[in-house]
């Protein structure tokens, strides 16, 4: 399976028990016939290996058969995350353990009917062993069945299955002996000598085997530490599994499907999606149809094939019935990863579940097999696809036009700093609908990409609510702007030097008052403790927004009104009481923008269109069809004049737009074409076809 040769689309099928056998063959000839071409199945450890060392095969072997007979692909999902009985009965010392010393072991849920969750500690070296084993016979067993397509080795990686995916310090995994050991000696290995370790985290250690895990907030580089090492080890984990197959199937590809930050977080889950991509063949996701994890997708895989694994369309529960999805819902889990990379696309799921919470949601078809208003509705979307196959193969999605800046170090910092999530999400997702809204093209960068200076590309890159920096970046950011790069950087940026360990003495911190030739001198906040006895906190004036204008516009910041002694930048932006709210630096051929308040933050609780046009005013105007109206976002995919065009109208009001093409086939969704132009319904998203159009 290549970029050029195969879209997959179709549905998760089997998940053990469900659907019942004597439904098998009747659903995956319906599949076939509606004119879908995967499915995917889901080989579970402690339902196929129920005595140890003893395969049960059967079910699987049969679907196998199935697909092949009605010319449908499979995936095969490997699930690790449901330990046998066998296991916790006879290896008791496998179960994770929490901060607060609870035993994990043997749960079921809506979503792992046959328990076993959350498997067992990723440093159990007898539980390692044992699921290497799975895998292998996993991939012995059907390496050359010709109705294979791809292995998906692991669905959604976290540490704990949802049981405790809340970030909350009494949550977090792992604290048996085989993890404190393992996490031990990934501490030498980082720092090299103890007296290292004691500068950065302020301690008195004699020896590495006194080094304690942390189990509150509060602190920094300890707790970074330990979250980074589970992000390691989820992705060393990962790495052996794609390992495992390969030594038996060398053939078909290995992959993964993720939900990325800060859907999960890299504080409780620790799945990092730019560290699990190495080691796949393509890489997947189960939300790909938001536009922001689409593009975290696209930026991870680094140029790898992407596909949308889980589309959870008919989402629901037993007792609070479920989604019913529309065209416009339907586009946007179709249309929108496929714009932005993905080519494949696998609904969660055929048949709705029977069993627990998740009964009777969740399916495409009702739960007696028959054919529901929305598969309807996919067949007609799919048979886009089809129409245009080789114009979307050939499609990549833009990149290089503007980037954010995301890392699990200042995410797990935020959360320790804030006491939860909230800033670093808000912040993140912020930056994101700034630029996206603005019809940017968007990538996300990390450390990596900084270090190894591959920002040359982008026009801007923006620094959400980033508190870690260190002078190394510095540099290589001070080289990026001078050759002509936009950097976009927040109230306490590079507060904390992440070398150190220690809050700057000078901010902005890690030489950026020395680069910009400014020294801050007080950050006013917008939430204060009460007093230094009960922690309480309260925020002051009513709430977190800070008010500031450009123009005689009102825009959007949030929590920190930053003053500086001395000013040599270009004030943009100005708060009520006079100071520069937003500063113009250049550097060489380029420039900082420098909030002096939280705008990503400020602009996604309180947003509104001053800030998008201050944005773009900043940047330039976006390369993708500049002349859509901020608020709306166009993506084409086009060749020779011919395709189609997707429109998202982000605002709640309609809008009217104009394209460059002449649109000469069918619109699919809420617009309509005028003289005036086209106009989308608020909140909506449209397929406009360009069938044989010339540019106007």
């Amino acid at each position: 399976m290549t970029h050029t040769d195969f879209i997959p689309m179709g549905f998760q099928y089997y998940r053990a028990p469900t659907p019942e056998r004597s439904e098998w063959d009747k659903d995956l000839k319906n599949i076939k016939a509606y004119g879908y071409n995967t499915v995917k199945y889901w080989l579970q450890w402690r339902w196929n290996e129920p005595i140890r060392g003893e395969y049960t095969f059967d079910d699987i072997d049969e679907l196998m058969d199935l697909a092949q007979k009605h010319g449908l692909k499979v995936v095969l999902n490997i699930i690790l995350d449901v330990s046998p009985v066998w296991l916790a009965r006879d290896y008791p010392e496998s179960s994770m353990i929490t901060a607060r010393g609870e035993k994990l072991e043997g749960f079921a849920s809506e979503y792992r009917q046959i328990g076993g969750m959350p498997g067992p500690c990723f440093h159990h070296d007898d539980a390692n062993r044992f699921k290497r084993e799975f895998v292998a016979a996993c991939a012995k067993r059907y390496a050359n069945h010709p109705a294979l397509l791809l292995w998906d080795v692991w669905n959604e990686p976290e540490l704990t299955v949802g049981i405790y995916r809340e970030p909350k310090a009494e949550n977090l995994v792992c604290y048996c002996d085989a993890c404190l050991a393992a996490f031990r000696k990934w501490l030498e290995k980082r720092y090299g000598s103890i007296e290292a370790l004691n500068r950065v985290w302020g301690r008195c250690y004699r020896s590495f085997a006194e080094a304690e895990p942390p189990k509150r907030h509060g602190t920094t580089s300890d707790i970074i530490d330990w979250r980074e090492f589970f992000c390691d080890t989820l992705t060393d984990d990962f790495r052996v599994r794609v390992e495992t197959v390969k030594q038996y199937d060398t053939v078909h590809p290995v992959m993964c499907h993720t939900v990325p930050t800060p859907l999960f977080n890299n504080i409780a889950c620790c799945s990092d999606d730019f560290a699990m991509a190495k080691y796949g063949d393509l890489v997947g996701n189960s939300v790909g149809s938001n536009p922001m994890a689409a593009d975290l997708l696209k930026s991870a895989s680094r140029g790898k094939l992407c596909i949308n694994s889980e589309i959870h369309a008919v989402f629901g529960s037993a007792l609070n019935g479920f989604h019913i999805p529309d065209t416009n819902d339907m586009l946007r889990h179709i249309f929108i990863p496929l714009v932005h990379g993905s080519k494949g696309f696998l609904f969660w799921q055929y048949r709705p579940e029977l069993l627990g919470n998740e009964a009777p949601c969740w399916g495409h078809s009702k739960a007696n097999g028959e054919n529901t208003e929305w598969n309807e509705i996919t067949r007609k979307l799919h048979a886009v696809i089809r129409e245009n196959e080789k114009m979307i193969c050939d499609y990549h999605a833009p990149t290089g036009e503007t980037a954010i800046y995301v890392d699990p170090a200042n995410e797990i910092y935020s959360w320790s700093a804030s006491f939860g999530t909230e800033l670093f999400t808000r912040s993140l997702g912020g930056a994101y609908d700034l630029l996206y809204r603005n019809n940017y093209a968007v990538d996300f960068v990390n450390e990596e990409d900084v270090l190894c200076g591959n920002l040359k590309k982008y026009k801007a890159v923006y620094f959400p609510s980033v508190f870690l920096f260190d002078t190394d970046k510095t540099e290589k950011l001070r080289a990026y702007v001078e050759d002509g790069g936009i950097v976009l950087t927040e109230a306490l940026f590079a507060s904390i030097d992440q070398k150190s360990g220690r809050h700057c003495t000078e901010l902005p911190g890690c030489g950026w008052a020395k680069l910009l030739g400014k020294t801050q001198g007080n950050v006013y906040s917008s939430t204060m403790i009460d007093n230094g006895y009960d922690g309480k906190v309260f925020t002051t004036d009513g709430g977190e927004k800070i008010h500031f204008e450009a123009d005689g516009k009102p825009l959007a910041g949030a929590k920190y009104v930053a003053t500086y002694t001395n000013d040599c930048g270009k004030p943009l932006a100005y708060f009520p009481d006079g100071n520069p709210a937003v500063c113009e630096y250049t550097l060489g051929k380029g420039k900082v923008i420098e909030f002096n308040t939280l705008f990503a933050y400020g602009y996604r609780n309180y947003g509104t269109e001053n800030d998008l046009l201050f944005l773009r005013k900043i940047i330039g105007e976006p390369r993708m069809l500049p002349q859509i109206p901020a608020g709306v976002r166009a993506d084409a995919v086009l060749s020779d004049g011919k395709g189609f065009v997707l429109v998202e109208n982000t605002t709640p009001t309609e809008q009217t737009f104009d394209l460059p093409y002449v649109q000469t086939g069918e619109t699919v969704g809420d617009v309509k074409c005028t003289k005036k132009g086209f106009v989308i319904g608020k909140g909506k998203t449209a397929l406009i076809k360009i069938n044989g159009a010339d540019k106007r």
